[in-house]
């Protein structure tokens, strides 16, 4: 009885071990950027103003505000282009006046992060006004 609980304390002993290992490696990636114009992310409309947008997982996108408290969140998926992008950048899609938040690239990566939704809402508007895209760009910490 002893030999099991001694097996059984060493193995969870061993997946711990591996599960610190693994959340160590996992980088939550920061870009803290000023948008100089109202914005929409996840159907949710933010003023002009500093925030973050922090990437804890893979394909999952938060956005804090300036004091660092969620604002609203959305999931993502890939995004390649040919050449990577320097700095960190945001895309924004601008139809009919409303600025939409549709990709994220972090500095120094060929795959950038598209916003799930964003596609659908500004395909529809472009069939109502004409298409004009901005970006900001923004610095990590």
């Amino acid at each position: 009885m002893k030999l099991i609980g001694r097996t059984l304390t060493s193995l969870l002993l061993f997946v711990v071990y591996l599960g610190g290992i693994t959340y160590a490696q996992t980088a939550t990636s920061v870009i803290k950027v000023n948008i100089p114009f109202e914005f929409n992310v996840a159907d949710k409309n933010f003023p002009a103003g500093d925030y973050s947008l922090v990437q804890p997982m893979q394909h999952f996108l938060v956005l804090r505000d300036a004091r660092g408290r969620t604002v609203a969140s959305a999931f993502t998926s890939g995004v390649d282009v040919s050449t990577p992008v320097v700095t960190p950048r945001l895309r924004f899609e601008s139809v009919g006046g409303l600025h939409v938040l549709t990709e994220l690239w972090q500095g120094q990566d060929p795959a950038g992060q598209r916003l799930m939704g964003a596609k659908s809402r500004t395909t529809f508007a472009k069939h109502h006004s004409e298409q004009a895209r901005e970006a900001a760009e923004g610095s990590q910490p």
